[in-house]
């Protein structure tokens, strides 16, 4: 071969190897360029097989990539029905069929189950093996996050969601597969197709806490137009007494009580008595024990007796912790006072600018059962004026946290002690209501009043 020709298949092989970013050279001879195109084949051949290694690399994660868009994608369509299937029924356990459903075209797994704990009531769904069923609801117990695991009892793995919220904690969704490992894409489709249900369970929820609100604002109503009717409508008409009565529950019921009865030797007798606690269990003691003071004043006028009866009656009707602290007293026409205080604030006596108080003589009613109560007698004078309360009066609170206090209920009866009687307690409600303006009231208010 001549020069020129060498010359020109060393040209020819360079512009190859320029392809492949590398040089050939120029040679003399045959033998040379004959090894160097070796060498150069020998490359290209490892050039195209990393090229083949790299492009299915490439194939496998575009593959991989189009798999997780058709689960997304999946995930979406069961989404989208999921949210169709929710809007049409009320009730969030009738839509568990389908959510297992829709979820197996999304995730394509062996084994399901949803359940549902509303209000004491469980609902679930299952769908494959039973056995794999239990073990996903073992494995969901007590779990406040979602859980990707493999599984422990050989291949496979299992997704638990919990499905809680602001308004509770009511069940779990988990998914089994014993073919393959589930992925985090499977775990966010199942997280949010459990973000649905709870959309269903905080819908039905919501709406049955309204109709219990409502129910029960139905029910207090009832009940306070019912304590109401227990308190006296109007006074004993009498020459000698002026009386006024007031009370205002902390609540829409409430414990406190008071009553005022005419005897038929033309005494007056009086009670204010405080049920331990607030709400219906309190307005329930309070009517049962309204009953018994009535009956047992038509029976007895020894109140001594009639309080020892009481503390027995309360102590074994009602449950340990229960009971009434209360002032009973009987004023004779002549101004002959009787009282007996079981436990309860002081029965004030105002006399012109003086400030009598006759205090506790015995336990609250229903505390021992076996009670003996001592009786305060005084003679009254014209004027004098008779109150009884409730700690409602003295304990109410400002703003600033203060007690109303017995210093301001003592200036307001003396300083509006010349009004009648029901003005008197008008003067310290309002009082006690513009004090604690602003603030909850915690306790009843009730205030009994008698000028003789």
């Amino acid at each position: 071969m001549q020069g020129s020709d060498l010359e020109a298949l060393s040209t020819l092989l360079n512009r190859l190897a320029n392809l492949f970013d590398k040089e050939f050279g120029v040679y003399e001879n045959l033998e040379e360029i004959t090894n160097n195109l070796e060498k150069l084949v020998d490359y290209i051949e490892k050039y195209m097989n990393d090229q083949k290694v790299n492009n299915d690399e490439m194939q496998h994660l575009v593959d991989a990539q189009l798999e997780e868009l058709s689960k997304a994608y999946e995930g979406l369509s069961a989404l989208f029905e999921l949210n169709k299937v929710i809007s049409s029924v009320n009730e969030p356990w009738m839509i568990l069929k389908n959510v297992l459903k829709l979820l197996d075209n999304a995730i394509n797994y062996s084994c399901a189950v949803v359940e549902l704990d509303i209000a004491g009531k469980v609902y679930r769904e299952v769908v494959g093996d039973e056995d794999k069923a239990s073990y996903l609801s073992l494995q969901a117990k007590d779990k406040l996050e979602t859980v990707l695991c493999e599984c422990d009892l050989g291949k496979g793995s299992y997704i638990v969601v919990p499905l809680i919220s602001e308004l509770g904690k009511f069940g779990f969704l988990a998914l089994f597969d014993e073919n393959k490992l589930l992925t985090a894409g499977d775990k966010q489709i199942a997280e949010a197709v459990a973000q649905q249900i709870l959309v269903a369970i905080n819908r039905y929820v919501m709406i049955e806490r309204e109709i219990e609100k409502k129910r029960l604002e139905e029910q207090l109503l009832i009940a306070r137009r019912i304590q109401l009717d227990l308190l006296p409508k109007k006074f004993p008409f009498s020459d000698v007494f002026d009386i006024g009565a007031d009370s205002v529950s902390a609540v829409q019921v409430g414990g406190d009580y008071y009553d005022i009865l005419k005897d038929s030797d033309g005494s007056l007798i009086g009670c204010v008595a405080d049920v331990s606690g607030k709400g219906f269990p309190a307005a329930f003691i309070m009517s049962s024990f309204r009953s018994m003071f009535r009956l047992s004043i038509n029976m007895s006028s020894d109140l001594k007796t009639l309080a020892a009866q009481f503390d027995k009656m309360i102590h074994d009707d009602f449950e340990i912790g229960r009971f009434i602290t209360a002032v009973i007293f009987r004023i004779a026409p002549d101004g002959t006072m009787k009282v007996v205080n079981a436990g309860h604030d002081p029965l004030y006596i105002f006399r012109g600018n003086d400030v009598i108080k006759l205090d506790s003589t015995g336990t609250p009613f229903g505390i021992l059962g076996s009670g003996e109560y001592q009786i305060t007698t005084m003679k009254l004078n014209k004027g004098d004026i008779v109150l009884a309360y409730t700690d409602g009066v003295v304990e109410a609170r400002n703003v600033n946290g203060e007690e109303f206090g017995f210093e301001n209920f003592e200036n307001i009866v003396l300083n509006n002690r010349d009004l009648k009687a029901m003005d008197i307690v008008d003067k310290i409600v309002s009082a006690v209501f513009e004090f604690s303006q602003g603030v909850p009231r915690y306790d009843d208010t009730t205030v009994l009043v008698v000028k003789y």
